[in-house]
């Protein structure tokens, strides 16, 4: 699966866009994580369940089902709850309820650097006897593989990167304390560059399961 990563991370951040597209981005983002903490403070649970299905499966198509209405409640009918096998992107709700279930697990736990240190693929015995396409998505989860290495190179940044809002110095100063662990993240080849909002989301799941589950994440149950 690593060989995905080259397509979708980067081994630099470009500068974010100025003027008012960026403005734009930016209240999009920030309407878009309002949104996905309101729904992890109204349904927890469903939003847990939803984290521990592989992304593209159809266990994760039900539970997304289920979600729709608070979701769409939840957004004032500006957003679409869009998570199926067949709609996967790092925009289509669930990594924005990730990143919001890993800031209230991190102000309910407190946190253990030293425990984020040592993330592992959390899907890595779920995926066993399954097919990519049907069973999971193989690009959704070679983008959590790479959140899973920066989770793991550089903790604090990636925890700071997630809690911190849109736009603000406390994303500026975590993008600063990632960059240096990208490089060895990335699979050798042609970087791609991305958007820092979009390396926010590609840890967000990873860093979610580093915090509840910690080195027993992707072990059997």
């Amino acid at each position: 699966m690593r060989a995905i990563i080259v397509a979708v991370a980067a081994a630099a951040l470009p500068l974010i866009a100025t003027g008012a597209a960026a403005a734009d981005d930016t209240a999009k983002q920030r309407e878009t994580y309002a949104t996905a903490a309101c729904v992890v403070e109204q349904e927890p649970t469903m939003v847990k369940a939803l984290l521990r299905t592989l992304p593209g499966s159809s266990d994760e198509s039900s539970v997304a089902a289920d979600l729709g209405e608070i979701y769409t409640a939840c957004s004032g009918d500006k957003y679409a709850l869009t998570i199926s096998r067949w709609s996967q992107s790092l925009y289509n709700g669930r990594p924005a309820m990730a990143a919001a279930a890993a800031t209230a697990a991190a102000d309910e736990r407190g946190t253990n650097v030293a425990r984020l240190s040592e993330a592992s693929a959390w899907y890595s015995y779920a995926i066993t006897g399954k097919r990519p396409g049907s069973g999971y998505d193989a690009v959704s989860l070679g983008m959590q593989e790479f959140g899973t290495c920066v989770v793991k190179a550089a903790p604090d940044g990636a925890l700071q990167l997630v809690r911190s809002k849109a736009g603000s110095a406390e994303e500026t100063q975590a993008l600063a304390a990632i960059r240096p662990a990208l490089p060895g993240c990335v699979v050798q080849g042609k970087p791609i560059s991305m958007k820092r909002d979009q390396l926010r989301l590609m840890i967000a799941e990873p860093l979610y399961h580093a915090i509840v589950d910690g080195p027993a994440a992707g072990r059997r149950s």
